[in-house]
């Protein structure tokens, strides 16, 4: 009897747990998710270790806006929900062991399909118009001279804030829309930054 007591017990904690869980994960795989800035190359907007808030179904039914911060899939592309859920279990998994980075990139959308990107004297300019960004910590320089680039169909170019650190379109090229998880709306950590993100 007190065998079947402490089953029932270890039950009604073992159940709930699972379920919210899977709740989370569902959450997190779909609708929201919740990541954590691993770098510099958003400061001075971001910083690393800033928890945030991903709207993951904006681009469902709208287009990605030039300046809006999006999270996007280093090297692969948004699978199915069993796919984003191994995700989302595989980077809680790696933040418990300390080993693996998050496979999620944060950057800020410069390019949208059909504009013209240029990089000249440290300045980015789009369809022929040099860009006003407050936002950006120094120049923006890019080694190759592969500049101006379309961006095409599908595609979106991209960069970090932090222009003298960030790895970006500068290094790896456009990003596939499939690659992108959603746009960061709103900070969540640490308590005194918490708010929209801009």
């Amino acid at each position: 009897m007190k065998k079947n007591k402490i089953i029932k017990e270890i039950r009604n904690w073992v159940f709930p747990i699972l379920g919210a869980f899977l709740i989370a994960s569902l959450i997190n795989s779909k609708v929201f998710a919740r990541v954590q800035v691993e770098q510099g190359s958003m400061e001075n907007t971001l910083y690393s270790g800033q928890q945030l808030i991903v709207d993951k179904l904006i681009y469902n039914v709208a287009m990605p806006k030039r300046g809006n911060i999006i999270i996007f899939l280093e090297d692969e592309q948004k699978g199915t929900i069993i796919d984003d859920t191994a995700i989302f279990v595989n980077n809680i998994k790696s933040r418990f062991e300390n080993t693996d980075k998050d496979r999620r990139l944060v950057k800020r959308i410069i390019g949208i399909p059909g504009d013209e990107v240029n990089i000249k004297d440290g300045y980015v300019y789009v369809n022929g118009e040099k860009l006003d960004e407050p936002y950006a910590k120094g120049q923006t320089f890019s080694d190759e001279d592969k500049y101006p680039i379309k961006v095409t169909t599908n595609k979106l170019f991209v960069l970090g804030d932090n222009r003298t650190v960030s790895i970006d379109s500068r290094a790896f090229g456009l990003v596939n829309f499939n690659q992108v998880e959603g746009k960061a709306v709103f900070r969540v950590f640490p308590f005194n930054k918490i708010g929209a993100i801009k």
